[in-house]
């Protein structure tokens, strides 16, 4: 027998503090557009977590497992009442002249991007970077490489939000 209460605010505790009401306020695409970003954060921390007890490392593992749990609590939150549900494709690649491309994430994103520059062998002058949205919002943009850069033009002393060159970090 299940004691756990079906209480919304038992569940997830992120419920009951005031600015939830807030977040909730908050415009539909936008909302989506944080749960993403936040369940990717869940992820990536969820990773970590895991790496460290593995390592032996209990109270890095503890403080990643945390970040995980209330993240996911907040992104939760920020679900209710949007068509967004996590583990569906909320990210979508747009290219001049090439048909839309949905993606799970940041690295399936830039994988489905290189997979169509290599089969079309196009150089860097013919294929179009790619920008990356959550529903309508540019959260990204794809250049030749597969990387993924904030939107807007190319600045010297910017770092790629997702490069897939690199290994991934402990």
């Amino acid at each position: 027998m299940n004691m756990r209460s079906n209480r919304a605010e038992v569940r997830n505790p992120v419920l009951g503090l005031p600015s939830a009401r807030l977040l909730r306020a908050m415009p539909a695409e936008y909302r989506t557009m944080l749960a993403v970003l936040l369940f990717d954060l869940a992820s990536d921390a969820k990773g970590r977590a895991t790496r460290s007890w593995n390592a032996r490392k209990a109270f890095v593992a503890a403080y990643w497992a945390t970040v995980a749990v209330y993240t996911r609590h907040i992104a939760r939150l920020l679900c209710s009442g949007t068509h967004f549900r996590p583990g569906r494709q909320p990210f979508r690649v747009m290219q001049r002249g090439f048909p839309t491309l949905a993606a799970a994430d940041w690295a399936e994103a830039s994988r489905l991007y290189c997979e169509r520059r290599d089969a079309l062998d196009l150089g860097a002058s013919m294929y179009p970077d790619g920008s990356l949205l959550i529903g309508d919002i540019p959260v990204g943009r794809i250049s030749y490489n597969g990387r993924v850069w904030q939107p807007g033009a190319w600045q010297p002393d910017d770092v790629p939000l997702y490069d897939n060159c690199a290994a991934d970090p402990q």
